[in-house]
């Protein structure tokens, strides 16, 4: 049989020259001259040819360069060309990163919402990046349990669990003042009609109509929001994990990444351009301007998760531009691959529904 050695045009050689770059500039955060990338893989080609290469990407927009006799450094366009290059190769998958995800994601669980928010804290605690996550509503979620907090003499902070481990919080408000003897009456009249709990005996007939005035008043706040899909079931978690990146150390430049995940309506939208697309979507800089979101420097990635065929929700990791896209979007892929098959299995079990 007659092998046929691939010739590389002049077009191939000059983008291996802007990867290589791309990549090593990712791994060294400094300025590459053509020597260092020749002692990194182009040991083939010499030194004033890298450098021909350079001055044409530049032209083209793709490298730029602090001073004349300084290195070059990559470019917003070069990014979005790398991660365009890593999305559309076939990518190996990473043998530790799909056991790791196997042994900690593969959970026979009915807490669905404790399950994903265990889950994303997994995932961006293996990253070490921020990351937020949409979730469908799930059908056959009771409450759990109530506890009843004294924020003040006339506001009590009612936390609701529910038995997928989903937390709610509503801050109800009384006329009468309550102390904390009659905060225990009032929440054990919570559980009692919830059937947790024995029947308190109220010596004041006023603190009897107050608990059932603020049972009520509870009540009836949660199931108008459970009735009413809200665009609050997003989870977020690792913000703190963007102070170890360099490109965040300008007070300024953080405030600007961590201002996404002040507004609900963006993440949303981020979120659901994956679940409509049905793949990973990927947003470096200015692309990020169609979200309302002006952030220098940063990029979003993101990836649907499913039940069975049906994309239910969505992970979304906020990352430094200057991040390993090949590695980030074969993580990616295998947290959606366990996530999406353990769900499914567990919908399945425990008979939940969902919306």
């Amino acid at each position: 049989m007659l092998f046929i050695k691939k010739r590389f045009t002049k077009e191939d050689k000059e983008k291996n020259i802007l990867f290589g770059l791309v990549e090593l500039y990712i791994k060294t955060n400094t300025p590459i001259g053509s020597n260092s990338l020749k002692d990194s893989g182009f040991d083939h080609m010499s030194a004033a040819t890298i450098r021909n290469y350079f001055a044409n990407l530049e032209k083209k927009g793709f490298l730029t360069q602090t001073h004349i006799s300084g290195g070059r450094i990559p470019t917003i366009k070069a990014f979005k060309e790398y991660a365009k290059n890593s999305l559309e190769i076939s990518s190996t998958i990473d043998k530790k990163d799909d056991q790791y995800f196997e042994k900690n994601l593969k959970i026979e669980k009915k807490q669905i919402a404790e399950y994903l928010n265990s889950s994303l804290e997994l995932l961006s605690s293996y990253t070490n990046l921020s990351v937020f996550q949409s979730a469908p509503r799930f059908d056959q979620d009771f409450i759990s349990t109530i506890k009843l907090i004294l924020l003040d003499t006339n506001r009590v902070l009612c936390v609701i669990v529910t038995d997928f481990g989903l937390i709610k919080t509503e801050i109800l408000y009384s006329k009468q003042d309550i102390d904390d003897i009659s905060l225990k009456k009032i929440e054990d009249f919570f559980l009692w009609r919830m059937n947790k709990k024995e029947k308190p005996i109220f010596d004041n007939q006023a603190l009897f109509k107050l608990a059932s005035h603020l049972y009520n008043e509870m009540m009836v706040r949660y199931i108008v929001g459970y009735a009413n899909l809200s665009k609050e079931d997003i989870y977020k978690t690792g913000l703190s994990n963007l102070l170890s990146y360099p490109e965040f150390k300008d007070p300024i430049v953080l405030s600007e990444a961590l201002s996404t995940f002040e507004n609900v309506d963006q993440m949303h939208f981020v979120l659901q351009s994956a679940i409509n697309s049905n793949s990973i979507k990927y947003y470096i800089a200015d692309d990020l301007e169609q979200f309302g979101l002006k952030i220098k420097n940063t990029a979003l990635i993101c990836i649907p998760y499913h039940i069975g065929n049906i994309a239910v929700g969505a992970i979304a990791i906020l990352c430094p531009l200057r991040i390993n896209y090949k590695k980030i979007f074969s993580i990616l892929k295998i947290y959606s691959k366990y996530l999406s098959d353990t769900l499914t299995k567990n919908i399945y079990k425990y008979k939940i529904t969902f919306r």
